[in-house]
């Protein structure tokens, strides 16, 4: 000040605002740039335009630090309340805490202060149930993001008055509007020019445009903290990362594998290709040998025993052992060969099941996707309408439009709130289908990254598609490609065609069984080891029952002549099975052709559509600027401006849209295909796109 070298004074800093504020006499013009809270720094205001000292002036604070500490308490119904001061701020500002004390009788408050370099993980008083955060002058944004990282974690929820750009880092609310350098800039640099004139600073009015202070809700705050709000005071409040959920992040591809894990119909499948196997080890036990034993104890009566002739006595315990071993037997080979390509089909159908969930985790991630891009969309569209009521608000004020234009606006503020509220209830929708197909907690919520590429995920050779999708001929050769790789790899194609391989193996059966016999060998041994009471008559020469092993074996035949036709009718009806089954593979293959070209041509305009689409949404945003300039300005009205906004919105959920198009329906089209190539491994997924440039006859790709 004592300098004369220098006209003007103006100070960019909370500490040199304030020291600047405490001064009695200025030789020469001062501007306090950045004054924290009028009321706390005691700085009186003439009328309550100006500040009524010679040479001095200031930029009004968008901060009222009381109001907002009362308002925040009730939110929250915080009892306790820790305010967190860097420690330069509160040295200069020695009185804060005796003002804040003045807040509300029902609160009570504690003040800590951060030092330079002290850790940003404070221990707070144990009955803390809210934080106020000040600016945090001398530290990084890192370091700041680290402390409110460090609250949420807590279950704290924290009030920033340094507006937006705190919520950013990690702050749950603020009430402080978006008040940006620019405007500071501008506000100062109007001042320095109106000195430059010859103006008193007295005279200029501190209040740079008064802006509504609306409660500002970090939704992905409170959600970490899992304490939410008193719902009656955000019907009015702007909401900030709506679609961001916390937790840890989940990519596409880590969504399959744990769907191939953990997928119920996966599971089922699985156990059902085992049970195939199983099968096929019970048919092939009818043609391995089998040895029955067996044992008895027989009681007879002595009339019987007599009669005998000494060949049975009257308790007889005996040990048996029999063996068949079948060497021929048409039935059982082709049970065991039917056996075998029931468990193929089993590996085919497991094989469809598996290329079925990638599918489903595909459409269902994509549709959350979508989802989490709608929800952000339809609260840009709520935070546009609560702008525009406040330019009505402001224009009725000032007598430049009637309170219809209010009226109107506060409609569509409502409106857009249950549009949102749908959203909403559409966003945790996708995210419980995707649980489901992952088998996990249904309400586990889903954190998707916000940066995700969903077209470098999904489609990775997009050069060549491009190429493709720009020649008509390009595109029915690519849907011939893909005709190709279908009759390769379709497991359906496949299923039926194992459906004829068994219907043919029956035939074999039937007609075979009609010349062929079952051959068998067949043998047993006996051993008698009890034999008591036995009765003989000496005078005739019957020899006594061994007493060693009896044994025997031969050779079994077995023709079956006739089972009132039976064979003739089950050998007519497989040949009807055959020629249907080779009716439903030319069906299938004409229904999959007709889905593959179907969904290259749904491919193709999708493709097209984005380009569009997002050309559409750049247009009508530009558009939708321009008209609330012009609106806020008086040249339009609210018709113009609602019908530049309804169209801004629909625009952007078109473009959402048609990216997403684009990405489902080439997994449908890999999908008939029957395999994904964004889930090959680098080097096959490179010979894949190799394969199609060479079919399509393209040198460069």
């Amino acid at each position: 000040m004592n300098n004369p070298g220098i006209d003007i004074v103006v100070t960019v800093g909370l500490l040199s605002s304030d020291v600047a504020s405490q001064l009695s006499d200025f030789s020469k013009p001062l501007i306090a740039a950045t004054i924290l809270d009028e009321e706390l720094q005691d700085l009186s205001v003439i009328g309550g335009q100006t500040s009524g000292v010679h040479n001095f002036s200031y930029i009004k604070s968008p901060v009222q630090i009381k109001k907002d500490l009362r308002a925040f308490s009730e939110l929250f119904n915080a009892s306790h309340v820790t305010v967190v001061f860097p420690e330069n701020i509160y040295e200069q500002l020695n009185n804060t805490g005796t003002w804040l004390n003045g807040v509300d009788d029902s609160t009570q408050l504690s003040f800590l202060s951060l030092s330079p370099g002290s850790a940003l993980s404070p221990a707070l008083p144990s009955n803390t149930e809210a934080v106020v955060v000040l600016p945090m002058t001398g530290r990084s944004t890192d370091e700041i993001s680290e402390l409110f990282s460090h609250f949420n974690k807590l279950g704290i929820p924290s009030l920033t008055i340094k507006g937006t750009d705190y919520l950013e880092l990690g702050a749950t609310v603020t009430f402080t509007p978006r008040f940006s350098i620019l405007q500071m800039a501008r506000a100062t640099a109007t001042r320095v020019v109106k000195v430059i004139e010859g103006y008193e600073l007295s005279n200029i009015p501190v209040i740079v445009g008064e802006e509504n202070r609306r409660l500002v809700v970090n939704m992905e705050s409170v959600r970490q903290i899992n304490r939410f709000p008193v719902w009656s005071h955000l019907q009015d409040a702007v909401l900030m990362n709506v679609e961001k959920v916390s937790g840890e992040e989940l990519g596409l591809h880590e969504a399959i594998s744990l769907a191939l894990e953990n997928n119920l119909e996966g599971r089922i499948t699985d156990r059902e290709l085992l049970m195939a196997g199983q099968d096929v080890k019970i048919a092939r036990s009818n043609v391995l040998p089998a040895v029955d034993v067996s044992a008895s104890g027989v009681q007879l009566s002595e009339n019987l025993v007599e009669s005998s002739m000494g060949q049975k006595g009257e308790f007889t315990i005996t040990g048996s052992v029999s063996l068949r071993q079948v060497i021929y037997s048409e039935e059982a080979f082709a049970n065991v060969a039917i056996q075998k390509l029931l468990a193929e089909n089993e590996k085919h159908n497991n094989r469809a099941t598996t290329l079925d969930i990638v599918k489903n985790v595909v459409e269902a991630y994509v549709n959350l996707l979508y989802a989490k891009n709608n929800y952000k969309i339809r609260n840009e569209n709520v935070n546009a309408n609560l702008q525009n009521l406040e330019i009505a608000k402001s224009k009725e004020k000032a007598g430049a439009s009637s309170v219809s234009d209010v009226n109107r606006w506060e409609s569509e503020v409502n409106l857009s709130r249950m549009e949102l509220n749908e959203a909403e209830a559409a966003y945790k929708s996708a995210m419980y289908r995707l649980n489901r197909l992952l088998n996990r907690k249904v309400d586990q919520p889903v954190s998707i990254p916000d940066s995700f590429d969903i077209l470098g995920q999904v489609i990775k050779h997009r050069e060549l598609l491009a190429q493709c999708f720009n020649d008509p001929l390009l595109t029915e050769y690519y849907a011939d490609f893909i005709i190709e790789q279908m009759r390769l790899n379709s497991p359906e194609l496949k299923k039926i065609a194992t459906a004829g391989d068994i219907a043919g193996r029956k035939r074999k059966l039937y007609s075979r069984k009609s010349y062929l016999p079952e051959v068998a060998i067949v043998g047993g041994a006996d051993q008698a080891f009890v034999r008591e009471g036995i009765i003989r008559n000496p005078q005739l020469p019957v020899p006594e029952p061994p007493d060693d092993i009896t044994w025997n074996v031969g050779l079994n035949m077995r023709f079956s002549l006739f089972e009132g036709a039976k064979r003739k009718n089950e050998l007519k009806r497989t040949v009807l099975e055959q020629e249907k089954i080779e009716w439903q593979k030319q069906a299938l293959i004409n229904e999959m052709q007709t889905g593959i070209r179907a969904g290259v041509q749904q491919l193709q305009a999708s493709f097209k559509d984005m380009a569009l689409a997002e050309n559409a949404a750049a247009a009508a945003d530009e558009n939708f600027r321009i008209i609330q300039d012009a609106y806020n300005e008086g040249v339009v009205g609210v018709i113009e401006l609602i019908d530049a906004q309804n169209m801004m919105i629909r625009t952007k959920l078109l473009s959402v849209n048609a990216r997403y198009s684009y990405v489902l329906n080439y997994a449908n089209t890999e999908r008939l295909q029957g395999e994904y190539s964004f889930l090959k491994s680098d080097e096959d997924h490179q010979q894949y796109a190799e394969n199609l440039a060479n079919y399509l006859s393209l040198e460069k790709f």
